[in-house]
């Protein structure tokens, strides 16, 4: 049977099957939810044998890695592009404000993704490419976070621990947006404004 390398799962060698295995995981995880998504359904999915994913993944957690991977790779691009528009604002916490935005509108957008992405407990850790992407998103974030500091913002507290805490706050907003339970203590509230408050106290 043919093998491929961990190397070789995370920079996408081969012969594009496994790119389109991916690609048909995020389907199901948005049309049926983390439950569906099973290498059998992937590859019932792609036209292929069952057995075939198993030349591109270890098992299903380590597919629900790489397909975790992919969506940490995704929110980091929307995360940077949300930010660079607000990088010359008078405001050093605006491409904060904007990236958060973006975050939370991604976890709206993807919430079959998202739900994977938080699900740490089904998925390998020890993928490379997941362990990649992942620091990638918040290496962007605490990017974000020491250009504000380097302009006034809030100097004086660790940037590690300060950016933590604000993307931990970030996606606490965007779970309980999710699932409505921030609407209902606050039904007037825009999702800017919410992350206004999180800034603010962060």
């Amino acid at each position: 049977m043919e093998t491929q390398t961990s190397a070789d799962r995370a920079t996408g060698n081969g012969d594009g099957l496994r790119e389109r295995l991916i690609s048909v995981a995020l389907d199901i995880l948005e049309q049926s939810g983390i439950e569906a998504l099973t290498l059998r359904a992937v590859a019932r999915g792609a036209g292929v044998s069952h057995g075939a994913p198993a030349r591109h993944f270890e098992n299903v957690e380590d597919l629900k890695a790489e397909v975790a991977a992919a969506g940490y790779r995704m929110v980091a691009d929307e995360i940077g592009a949300a930010a660079s528009r607000g990088l010359n604002s008078a405001d050093p916490k605006d491409p904060i404000a904007k990236a958060s935005l973006a975050y939370v509108n991604y976890a709206l957008k993807n919430p079959g993704l998202f739900s994977l992405i938080i699900r740490t407990g089904t998925l390998g850790l020890s993928n490379e490419a997941l362990r990649r992407e992942r620091r990638c998103a918040s290496d962007r974030f605490l990017w974000l976070v020491r250009q504000a500091q380097e302009q006034g913002w809030k100097p004086e507290i660790d940037s590690n621990l300060l950016a933590t805490s604000l993307w931990a706050s970030v996606h606490g907003l965007a779970t309980l947006w999710l699932h409505g339970a921030y609407q209902q203590a606050n039904p007037d509230a825009t999702l800017e404004e919410a992350i206004a408050g999180v800034l603010a106290l962060g």
